[in-house]
């Protein structure tokens, strides 16, 4: 072979060698696994999870987180999701049971409002955490959820549990549990005008209430209606809701409301009760104000409840950790689990 031929060749062989050497490498997937996502609706309601909103209706919902956490116990009634509000429903999550550090009640905590001896309720997100007993006085009676559970030593404390059915998607557990002797009244959807929150057309949730809520009355339940925001849209939603569920029982009527303006609360809440001829059950509420104004929100709205014969109860948003969302001058609850300044007002 020629030597010219000879040097092209070894050539050749020495770029395909070369070729073959820096050849594609194989890359492995990122995978991602879904399977345990929990997401936390409410955070309800529910929670709640997001909240809260202004005058303006809008809210970020926290809700609740609403999902009370699930805990193990020879008890087979499930334990509520943690919370809120909530978009969608709570969903169990596990929450812890450690007690909270121990921190006496203030040496002068701020003076009971009026009377309304029961009036006080408690929207509770933190399933069976037993920080629960710190907001027990005979000022607060019933407590709620976001949803159908109830934390398990909530009637040995004293507190009236009431079962709510946030929305349909929980229509399965509250079938099983809001049965005969599981408690005494139900509060119906949570925030059907809003979407995000309950999201039910008026017909739609008056069929829903027709099937499942309007039975209980012959059970011994009292009916509380759905409660819309305190957006435009809610007044018109329950006009065309009542006129829907034309027949249907209701022993009160629920309702939310967020602005900063104690005068605004009272004109809301008293037009519909004008409008409607029902109790009023304000199952949320907060100010978005500074701190000095939410102390002089609190008594002024609480002296003017508690003094109302057709205010039958009302539950102040924040006794929880997460705020979220809402203006954490509301907060009820410090962070050992006891009330803060403003929880002790709204509870004494």
């Amino acid at each position: 072979m020629a030597p010219t031929k000879l040097l092209n060749l070894i050539a050749y062989s020495s770029l395909a060698i070369l070729a073959c050497s820096f050849g594609a490498t194989p890359v492995n997937a990122v995978s991602v696994d879904t399977s345990h996502f929990v997401r936390h609706a409410g955070r309800g309601h529910a929670a709640v999870a997001k909240k809260k909103r202004g005058a303006s209706g809008k809210r970020c919902k926290p809700r609740p987180t609403s999902s009370l956490g699930q805990v193990t116990s020879a008890n087979p009634t499930p334990s509520p999701p943690v919370s809120t509000k909530v978009t969608p429903p709570p969903q169990p999550t596990t929450v812890s049971t450690k007690a909270p550090a121990p921190s006496p009640p203030p040496s002068n905590p701020p003076p009971s409002s009026g009377g309304g001896n029961g009036k006080v309720g408690i929207a509770w997100a933190l399933g069976e955490d037993p920080a629960l007993k710190n907001f027990k006085t005979n000022k607060v009676s019933p407590i709620y959820t976001w949803s159908p559970w109830i934390p398990q030593k909530a009637k040995s404390l004293g507190f009236d549990p009431i079962p709510m059915l946030w929305s349909e998607k929980q229509l399965a557990d509250f079938k099983r549990l809001v049965v005969k002797g599981y408690a005494s009244t139900v509060l119906g959807f949570n925030e059907p005008n809003q979407k995000g929150q309950a999201d039910m057309t008026p017909q739609h949730a008056a069929d829903v209430w027709r099937q499942n809520i309007n039975p209980l009355k012959d059970q011994g339940y009292r009916l509380i209606s759905p409660a819309v925001t305190s957006a435009p849209s809610g007044k018109q939603w329950m006009k065309d809701f009542f006129t829907a569920c034309n027949g249907c029982h209701f022993d009160g009527l629920a309702l939310h409301w967020y602005g900063n303006s104690p005068q605004e609360f009272i004109k809301y809440i008293t037009d519909f009760h004008n409008t409607f001829g029902l109790p009023i059950w304000v199952t949320e509420f907060a100010c978005q104000c500074t701190r000095d104004e939410v102390f002089t929100f609190m008594k002024t709205v609480k002296d003017f409840m508690n003094n109302t014969s057709w205010v039958a109860h009302y539950f102040a948003f924040g006794v929880m950790h997460d705020m979220v969302g809402v203006n954490p001058a509301n907060q009820l609850m410090a962070s050992n689990g006891f009330p803060t300044d403003l929880g002790y007002l709204y509870i004494n």
